[in-house]
């Protein structure tokens, strides 16, 4: 008797610990599930301030009752507007991607698209970031004719390109950013790529360019949050963003690859 107390003991005293042991797991997922969401959430927040800001400031324009615009300054603030507002919607929709809020997901809006129209447009949304750097050049690089086509989501291609841009400016402090766009660097497939004469990637932080969150503490890194999103999105889209091992000159370069539809 005593021995078969002692067996049910001992059974439900390893019950008890298993038990304690979930639990305490269980607590720690949360906790970094909540870590996740801020270190998410705050580099949303401040992503949405630089269209907001743009859109202020264009709003200030034509609120001044002295000045007079002629049509094409109309046009290009118009566009301008145009154009913050997409970046806030894309924005809204990555937000969407990316917690438990959207249970439907992002719905995909697949439309034709020049990859050089969107390229050049992105290169110009992101000037403002090399402003107080007069050694730092954005150039586009052209490989493809400007009618050709591609099929996709063209919002989400806009948004990782716009990401790979700024965090290149950001690591730029001389030299160039060069974007351009393929057909010939992946069989089937679209290739845009963005160049960089900056520092490089560490070696220490390779591993963990496009880890999506595995280390909550670490995402003060605006840069790898930025590209683990940007893998994600590229995933989505039936595609893969990757750091270009191979390239030989000083700095980096970033492809994302879609395929061809």
């Amino acid at each position: 008797m005593i021995l078969v107390a002692l067996v049910v003991v001992l059974m439900a005293l390893a019950c008890s610990l298993w038990y304690i042991k979930t639990l305490r797991d269980r607590l720690r997922e949360t906790s970094r599930s909540e870590r996740m969401k801020k270190a998410f959430i705050n580099n949303i927040n401040h992503e949405i301030r630089t269209p907001l800001k743009a859109m202020s400031g264009l709003a200030g324009v034509i609120g001044k009752e002295d000045l007079y615009l002629s049509k094409n300054e109309k046009r290009n603030i118009c566009e301008q507007m145009n154009y913050n507002a997409d970046q806030i919607g894309t924005l809204m929709d990555e937000m969407l991607m990316f917690t438990e809020s959207g249970n439907e997901g992002h719905q995909f809006h697949i439309e034709s698209f020049s990859p050089n129209a969107l390229c050049r447009r992105c290169l110009e949304a992101n000037m403002y970031s090399i402003y107080h750097r007069q050694a730092v050049k954005l150039n586009f690089k052209r490989e493809l004719s400007d009618e050709f086509f591609v099929k996709n989501d063209r919002h989400l291609v806009e948004l990782v390109l716009n990401k790979l841009i700024l965090n290149a400016c950001r690591f730029t402090e001389v030299g160039e950013v060069l974007v351009g766009c393929n057909t010939s660097e992946n069989t089937n497939c679209l290739t845009i790529f963005v160049e960089d004469t900056g520092n490089g990637v560490p070696e220490n932080r390779l591993n963990k360019l496009f880890t999506w969150f595995e280390e909550p503490d670490d995402m003060g890194d605006e840069a790898e949050l930025d590209l683990s999103i940007c893998q994600r999105v590229a995933q989505q889209m039936g595609g893969t963003l990757r750091m270009d091992e191979r390239y030989a000159r000083r700095g980096t370069r970033f492809v994302l690859i879609l395929p061809l539809h």
